[in-house]
């Protein structure tokens, strides 16, 4: 059976695939992209409760085989957009790293400890959200946009964010530090 880190591996793999696809000019539909994302969060979920749900061995199987389905579904996708538009050998290239890193044999993914969510807000009327900090961007820059948009920021770990407010002063802060960490807004 694949590990929890096999599949997070596997799925940077299949990141780093469509990104360099897209960077091809191969056209991508946006329901790939929302099922990449899905699929990270249910990985990073997973990976969270892992010793709670070993607790439960039948639904650990249960939940580790679905996850296997969607990333098996999702490789598959990518690796025939591969093939049609590098060929069959640039398809086997990146077969061969998925299941190397499927079965912790990737050495060249770091596998990111897991960092607990501390105080998520609760209340009807609060958004929030919560990314890793880029390395180059300085706290004190997240600060200034916080205060700005009226939002409260904490840090959990050394460089993961956490914001949260009025779910419309959250979307103005995450559209900030959209523009900031990656030159423009990504929000339609």
């Amino acid at each position: 059976m694949v590990t929890l880190d096999g599949l997070y591996a596997a799925w940077h793999v299949l990141n780093e695939l469509l990104g360099e696809l897209n960077g091809n000019g191969v056209f991508i539909p946006k329901f790939t992209y929302a099922d990449m994302r899905n699929a990270k969060m249910m990985i990073e979920y997973l990976r969270s409760f892992d010793e709670d749900i070993q607790s439960f061995q039948r639904s650990e199987t249960d939940i580790r085989e679905e996850m296997e389905g969607k990333m098996s579904s999702l490789r598959e996708s990518l690796m025939v957009w591969a093939e049609e538009n590098q060929g069959l050998e640039y398809r086997q290239n990146w077969e061969h790293r998925f299941e190397k890193a499927l079965h912790g044999e990737a050495v060249d993914i770091v596998i990111e400890e897991q960092v607990p969510i501390s105080d998520i807000p609760r209340e009807r009327d609060v958004g929030f959200f919560r990314i890793r900090l880029p390395d180059e961007i300085p706290v004190e820059v997240i600060s200034e946009i916080a205060e700005d948009c009226r939002v409260i920021i904490s840090l959990d770990g050394e460089r993961h964010l956490q914001v949260s407010g009025k779910k419309e002063c959250v979307r103005d802060a995450m559209q900030r530090l959209g523009e900031l960490f990656y030159g423009e807004s990504r929000l339609d």
